[in-house]
């Protein structure tokens, strides 16, 4: 079973209304690409920094994104920030909105490895790892940055280590949204750490990896366009498989990736019947 998945490494800024506009324009770049799934970076409609004090115009924005995503009838992951609901109340997460090609929210990625001056609450680690079924009896799940590099003060280590556990994830979908403008020794090292563990997480827990990191700093207002090409991303946009990047995007600026990722074969239960499917084939 072959699946065209993609990736948008779109400018993120402080503006929601021109952050909405770029997920459009994903989306129909998707739609036009024939897509089955389409993955934004981290806060890329709320933006990373200030989200929180206009956190009535980034729900106004999302209704308008789910609409346009279910006219295109395409699988988004959408990461942003957004208030939500549960256990503890009414608390803003920095998660993936995981939507189904009919419009549906099929799950939600929470990011567990936040770090100072996030304005979100993370996963607890009582709180199960998010995954979604995104083929019959197949299974994604989602990490938002630090979550794949681990965080120096948190206890936790990357959370791919929890996806291998389950044994039955096909693909990692990685939202990111790193630092930009750090100065040549710090990006040299960061770049390395983040490319080493890419490759690493991929290998070690057996499962690819699609991820995308935007392309402008945190702080960026969205008015000087020039900016979108200034700085490289602080990691590697594109599709990771066990045996490196199969398909990668220049570093700069606003860049779409597609990949015809071929699913690994494997038997699954009917959730109707019950029933135990086994793969056609292992071609």
């Amino acid at each position: 079973m072959n699946i065209r998945i993609a990736g948008a490494q779109i400018p993120v800024s402080t503006n929601i209304q021109k952050n909405k506009q770029e997920i459009f324009k994903a989306i129909d770049w998707a739609k036009e690409n024939e897509v089955k799934h389409l993955l934004t970076p981290e806060g890329s409609l709320s933006g990373w920094l200030d989200w929180e004090t206009k956190i009535e115009e980034v729900k106004d924005a999302l209704e308008e994104v789910e609409a346009h995503q279910k006219e295109a009838g395409i699988w988004l992951h959408l990461g942003t920030m957004m208030q939500e609901h549960d256990v503890y109340g009414d608390v803003f997460r920095n998660e993936i909105r995981h939507y189904t090609k009919e419009g549906p929210l099929g799950a939600l990625t929470y990011k567990t490895q936040v770090v100072n001056g996030e304005c979100a609450l993370g996963r607890h680690e009582w709180q199960t790892i998010s995954c979604v079924e995104f083929e019959p009896g197949r299974y994604a799940g989602g990490l938002i940055c630090n979550d794949m590099w681990g965080w120096q003060e948190s206890k936790q280590g990357p959370i791919t280590t929890q996806y291998k556990d389950m044994g039955f994830i096909d693909i990692l979908f990685h939202a990111t949204n790193g630092q930009k403008d750090q100065d040549g020794n710090t990006f040299e090292i960061f770049d390395k750490w983040h490319d080493a563990f890419l490759r690493m997480s991929a290998w070690n827990a057996n499962i690819p990896i699609l991820t995308v990191d935007s392309c402008t700093p945190w702080d960026w207002d969205g008015e000087d366009e020039s900016v979108i090409d200034k700085f490289p991303t602080s990691s590697e946009s594109g599709f990771m498989h066990i045996d490196g990047w199969r398909t990668s995007v220049p570093r700069n600026g606003r860049q779409y990736f597609v990949y015809d990722y071929t699913l690994p074969t494997r038997a699954y239960q009917n959730h109707e019947t019950g029933e135990i499917v086994e793969p056609e084939s292992d071609i």
